[in-house]
């Protein structure tokens, strides 16, 4: 007999949501990998936006067949693949919503050899109020992309493993760390040697590639809100006051990584990401937030002390990396592993979404600095730097 499948929660907001696949090729990069010299750069992305009604369409299912099983046989069978069959609420290809003349961006990065949906719980919240969330595929470096044509690329071996075997290799100096405390005046030259050794890897080099992906659809989201390329978002793009970045893990990276190189980027979140870039103990000179687990304290907390930016470090006790993905809602018996935390999956997507839909509130709605407050929540850490009163 088969199992239930399980259920994602409906989304906070009052707007329905609607998800579209889109690609764009990339011509001023081609050969950035050895295994594939003549090749642009492409990149994939599904967009979660609002709309006003579902128009009798079916709800959409979770990711598709192909990066389903690849996740099982990577989780080596504990995770299902029939996950890719759970319904989400959210309905593709219909028509954007007419409540609003335009709606503001976001940029969405994934994991190393995550996928596009891979954080659709909290892409759903923030498309249901009011923004437009485009997540960004990285070929080669996501679990597996679907192009809308039907190509599908996985993850490449290869790379993978270079970048597995070098986290690997340095993972007993950072248990050294964590066996410490630091201040502030100690944290940065102690995590400074730490990533020093990554800086001629290609965990350091690829986040570049990760944060021109997001620089290149940037140029492509003015594009589409110009009609210079058709779609269904012409002219409902708010970009004129700025793009928000968002990632997970390596896509954290990526995601600031874009915000210190581009100025359309002009606030961003890392959720649960070290710092590997040029970014880590630079200032951002933005408003900047660092949301995750406790680790953050060591790997990412120089990045918060040199923002001149309205900066935000939130720490959420009791939690593991993955518990910042979609993981909590259909694996959690991997807690029993420890690849989850103990926290109440449901009590953690009020934290996620709730400071981020915070945070971007503030800083891309109209008037957001006037009133908009951060949450609290019962053993979640807030440490905020502000330029000035609200």
């Amino acid at each position: 007999m088969l199992r239930t499948l399980p259920t994602f929660p409906v989304p906070l907001g009052t707007y329905t949501v609607g998800l579209t696949e889109m690609s764009f090729l990339d011509l001023s990069r081609k050969g950035l990998f050895d295994f594939a010299p003549d090749e642009f750069r492409e990149i994939p992305v599904l967009i979660f936006y609002p709309a006003d009604s579902d128009h009798d369409r079916p709800p959409a299912t979770y990711s598709f067949k192909e990066e389903a099983e690849r996740f099982k046989k990577e989780t080596k069978g504990l995770v299902s693949a029939r996950n890719h069959l759970i319904r989400l609420s959210a309905y593709r290809d219909i028509p954007i919503s007419t409540r609003q003349s335009e709606y503001p961006v976001l940029l969405f990065n994934h994991g190393y050899a995550g996928h596009l949906m891979q954080n659709t719980v909290l892409c759903s919240d923030l498309a249901s109020r009011g923004y437009l969330v485009v997540s960004v595929g990285h070929p080669y470096e996501s679990g597996t992309l679907r192009y809308p044509d039907g190509r599908k690329i996985p993850v490449n071996p290869s790379l993978s493993e270079d970048i597995t075997q070098t986290l690997r290799s340095r993972m007993p100096q950072f248990k050294a760390m964590q066996k410490k405390t630091f201040s502030d005046a100690e944290i940065g030259p102690a995590a400074a040697d730490f990533y020093r050794n990554f800086k001629s890897t290609k965990v350091w080099e690829h986040v570049r590639i990760w944060a021109d992906d997001n620089r290149f659809v940037a140029d492509k989201l003015e594009q589409l809100n110009e009609g210079t390329l058709p779609s269904l978002f012409t002219g409902k793009l708010k970009l004129g006051s700025g793009i928000g970045a968002i990632g997970h893990s390596y896509g954290g990276c990526a995601a600031s990584q874009a915000c210190l190189d581009d100025a359309r980027f002009v606030c961003g979140i890392n959720l649960d990401a070290p710092t590997y870039g040029d970014y880590g103990d630079r200032d951002m000179g933005k408003p900047f937030m660092i949301l995750g687990s406790e680790l953050m304290e060591w790997l990412a907390r120089p990045h918060f002390l040199a923002n001149s930016g309205d900066a935000y470090l939130v720490i959420v006790e009791g939690t593991k990396h993955m518990d910042f993905t979609d993981l909590i809602f259909y694996a959690g018996h991997l807690k029993w592993l420890n690849l989850l935390g103990r926290r109440n999956p449901m009590q953690l997507r009020e934290i996620i979404s709730g400071y981020t839909l915070a945070f971007f509130d503030r800083y891309l709605q109209p008037n957001g600095s006037a009133g908009v407050e951060m949450p609290t929540f019962d053993k979640v850490r807030v440490r905020m730097k502000k330029t000035a009163a609200d």
